[in-house]
């Protein structure tokens, strides 16, 4: 029994190895072909011809040129973000203030809302007397003409006046504005040291009269304070409408500064979103060019690389052959390892070989794979399976099954076993044994299976090749010994 059981393993073993003589043969090709590429790869030594040093060269100044082009984009952008917008957002927030102090002014002065063109004037040209005292005896003249000087300087210089002043004329205007809005509406003039003028504007001509008035009695006070033998004298008044040049120069003056301002704001924000813009462009075009750089980067690394392996790629026969040989050895030992321990280790039902060499019941029947091989019938006459077609197998398995089952002192036999119910050859074979010999089903997962078993005294175990397990029959012949049951027979589907 022993040398049968040795010589099944031996069968069985040359027998999986031809099922798999392509992956064998694949497995031994791939592994000699890769040893010898490295063979072939370790043996090459060669110098390089000027054409790849002239790549790597070319490819270097590639990046090198886009590096450049990338920093001057970089340094671009931070030009435009810490520097020029800076400088346009400063000029934005000092035309701003512009604006907003020029309409404010429109919006508050009086001397702007008045109408040049008929606008509400008070006027008092005055002398000044000066005398020269008895001391003087020399360059009278010179000393008169200096005095004269002096005191229409002195005149000119006291407009603006104080507060106080500015608050008496607010309320003789009947105004309440700021002090510097009042301001602008007088003037003091010094004509060529001879005579001064006094000039108050208001909308109500009558109103600037009385302020008119009112100054020129201060500023005589502080003539007089200042030398009480100084005088102002009137020359002559004027009271009325006219049109004020100075005041329609001032008006236009005001209107274009704001109107600059409001352009030249328009313009400084055009210019920050166009600056924007250029930056966002600057940004497509840095994220292009480093793409474009990481490419060129690969392309110099696969120059350099090819460039070390014409270095090392010089052919050397030997070393080829002898990497060769070793994976091939290597792919077939490997792949021979592969194949026993799937067909043999795996605990699977093989062949009839399989249950013949480890159980003493007897084989009713065995239905060949259907699976086209290389050297088929070699393999199947190693593992003993018959060369008919699966109808006559199967009829002869069902009439093997009928004469056990018409066996006497038999009160019934039925099939089970781990196989899909739905299986074609357990199909086909139920079909042949018409209602004779019923399937039950699976004793190890199916209650129903055991239930039905106890009405039969005589079993027939159903496997399937390469799906039943050793283990799985081991367990299903204990289990019916158990059950007091005989089995008849196992057939391997």
């Amino acid at each position: 029994m022993e040398n049968k059981e040795i010589h099944i393993r031996i069968q069985d073993i040359f027998a999986s190895f031809l099922k798999s003589i392509v992956c064998v043969a694949a497995v031994t090709v791939a592994f000699g072909a890769l040893f010898g590429a490295y063979g072939f790869y370790k043996a090459r030594h060669t110098t390089v011809s000027g054409s790849y040093a002239s790549k790597v060269a070319i490819k270097e100044s590639e990046v090198s040129d886009k590096e450049l082009a990338i920093s001057n984009l970089e340094k671009a952008n931070t030009t435009i973000r810490d520097v020029e917008i800076p400088y346009a957002e400063s000029r934005i927030e000092k035309e701003l203030i512009m604006t907003q102090e020029g309409k404010e002014y429109v919006d508050n002065s009086i001397f702007y809302s008045m109408d040049p063109l008929n606008c509400g004037t008070a006027k008092i040209s005055f002398a000044i007397d000066a005398p020269v005292p008895e001391n003087v005896t020399e360059d009278i003249a010179t000393y008169k003409d200096n005095e004269l000087r002096r005191v229409a300087n002195l005149c000119a210089s006291a407009c603006p006046f104080s507060d106080d002043v500015m608050k008496k004329v607010a309320d003789i205007l009947k105004i309440d504005v700021d002090l510097q809005y009042i301001e602008e509406l007088i003037y003091v003039t010094n004509y060529a040291n001879v005579y001064c003028r006094l000039d108050v504007y208001y909308p109500d001509a009558e109103l600037a009269k009385k302020a008119a008035d009112y100054l020129f009695g201060e500023l005589t006070k502080i003539i007089e304070g200042y030398n009480p033998e100084y005088k102002l004298s009137i020359i002559s008044e004027y009271c009325g409408y006219e049109v004020n040049w100075a005041i329609y120069d001032d008006h236009s003056k005001t209107s274009d500064k704001i109107i600059l301002a409001e352009k030249n704001l328009s313009m400084d924000m055009d210019s920050i979103d166009t600056m924007n813009q250029k930056i966002d462009e600057n940004n497509n075009n840095l994220a292009v060019a480093r793409s474009e750089l990481d490419a060129l980067n690969a392309e110099l690394l696969k120059a350099k690389s090819n460039m070390e392996n014409a270095v090392q790629s010089q052919s050397a026969k030997r070393n080829v052959i002898k990497y060769g040989l070793i994976g091939a050895i290597f792919g077939f030992i490997l792949s021979c390892v592969y194949v026993y321990v799937k067909y043999l280790l795996g605990g699977k039902i093989r062949n009839r070989n399989t249950i013949i060499g480890r159980y003493n019941y007897p084989l009713l029947g065995v239905v060949p794979s259907t699976k086209k091989r290389f050297f088929d019938k070699t393999i199947k006459k190693l593992e003993g399976d018959p060369i008919y077609t699966n109808e006559d197998i199967i009829s002869a398995i069902a009439a093997n099954t009928l004469a056990i089952a018409s066996v006497e002192g038999s009160t019934g036999n039925c099939l089970v076993g781990t196989i899909d119910p739905n299986d074609p050859s357990l199909t086909a074979l139920k079909e042949a044994l018409g209602e004779k010999v019923k399937y039950a089903g699976n004793i190890l997962s199916e209650a129903n299976a055991v239930k039905e078993l106890e009405s039969y005294s005589h079993v027939v175990l159903v496997e399937k090749r390469n799906e039943s397990a050793v283990d799985s029959l081991t367990e299903e012949i204990t289990k019916i010994k158990s059950l007091k049951k005989e089995i008849v027979g196992i057939i391997l589907l």
